[in-house]
């Protein structure tokens, strides 16, 4: 409609100066016919020209309906263009909202459910705890006294007769193998409630700005002298690839420190786990990266094992582990979600069985809330 008007306005400008041009033209050439008294051709051409002036003057009529018809058009869009600008703007802020709202309940169901577990592991920590240790202990004990009495049967020997010697060693060999089995379980429970334990501590710590590039180093190095020995058997190189430039974060480094340390042990157990069935060159990656819109990216990618497609989704569960009870207590990945959440962050997988593991942590690069801007 709008293109339709500014058409017939440009017409009418055009229609106008035209009957100007010949008007003008009519008046001079009347001019020359009072000059050489042609009274017939002069009374022709001034009703000619005054029919001109009628048409000229209704022309200009049209001309200012249509321009205030368009000036009335363009105040109305520019109006609705206002108004779709605050809707839009409206509608923007109700959807930053909602979002914010829709994080903060995620937020608060994540803290409750960890709120819940943290009730349950202190009860379940103040009451195991103690017996487990008490049994550990005497099962340690117990196979000392069960060495000592294996001595003392063995000196005994001949009074015993060898078929009834035979019998006593070999009921002692049971009870000694039943001993390590309850020593060694029982280890692996005080390693789960140390792990429940860890849980409940506060996690609320001091954030600070550190370079995310030189944090994975050191902690890749005290990686590697810690299990220098198995990496060494096994040849498995791990690599750091930086930037050059720092890329400086807010964190807690105690808390990042260890979610390195979790994620570079699973990917030593997937190689060390791959291993044993097939020959290959082992190796573990550590990549850090600057993105834009302020964000950091850490990842950490082995060859090993891989991740089976049906337990992908519930790896990040508490107390979920693939790994024999008494190697992983299954709160690996559990407090690693927790601190990249912590952070205001995201963890994400990508796995392909026998091939491939990286798991892939993102973070801003500030903790500083949208809504402080």
């Amino acid at each position: 409609m709008a293109d339709i008007n500014i058409k017939e306005i440009s017409d009418l400008k055009k229609k106008i100066y035209i009957l100007d041009k010949v008007t003008l033209v009519l008046w001079v050439a009347l001019v020359l016919l009072i000059y050489f008294n042609q009274n017939e051709i002069f009374l022709l051409l001034l009703f000619i020209q005054i029919i001109l002036y009628i048409v000229r003057r209704r022309c200009k009529k049209r001309l200012k309906e249509k321009e205030y018809l368009a000036k009335m058009v363009e105040e109305r869009t520019i109006e609705l263009r206002i108004q779709r600008d605050k809707s839009l703007k409206e509608s923007k802020e109700l959807s930053d909202a909602l979002e914010a709202l829709a994080k903060a309940q995620d937020e608060l169901v994540r803290k409750e459910r960890l709120a819940t577990v943290g009730s349950l592991t202190k009860g379940l920590v103040d009451r195991i705890l103690n017996p487990v240790n008490y049994i550990n202990n005497f099962a340690g004990l117990s196979a000392s006294l069960t060495r000592e009495l294996e001595e003392e049967i063995a000196s005994s020997r001949e009074c015993l007769g060898q078929e009834k010697f035979d019998d006593i060693n070999e009921m002692l060999a049971i009870i000694k193998q039943n001993l390590d089995k309850i020593d060694g379980h029982g280890r692996s429970m005080v390693k789960l409630i140390k792990d429940m334990e860890e849980l409940l501590r506060d996690r609320e710590g001091k954030m600070a700005e550190a370079d995310l590039c030189a944090l994975c180093r050191v902690g890749t190095e005290v990686f590697a002298r810690t299990h220098r020995e198995e990496m060494e058997a096994g040849g498995i190189s791990l690599n750091v690839i930086c930037p050059d430039a720092p890329v400086t974060v807010e964190i807690n480094v105690e808390q990042f420190g260890k979610l390195l340390d979790n994620l570079l042990r699973n990917s030593l157990y997937a190689l060390k786990k791959k291993q044993s069935r097939v020959d290959f060159s082992p190796s573990v990656t550590v990549k850090v990266e600057q993105l834009q819109h302020d964000a950091a990216r850490l990842s950490v990618r082995d060859n090993g094992i891989g991740i089976e497609e049906n337990i992908r989704s519930r790896i990040f569960e508490p107390f979920f582990t693939t790994k024999p009870t008494a190697e992983a207590s299954g709160v690996g990945l559990f407090y690693c979600r927790e601190t990249v959440l912590r952070h205001k962050g995201s963890i994400e997988v990508l796995s392909e069985k026998d091939r491939y593991t990286e798991i892939i942590v993102t973070i801003p690069n500030t903790q500083k809330h949208q809504g402080d801007e």
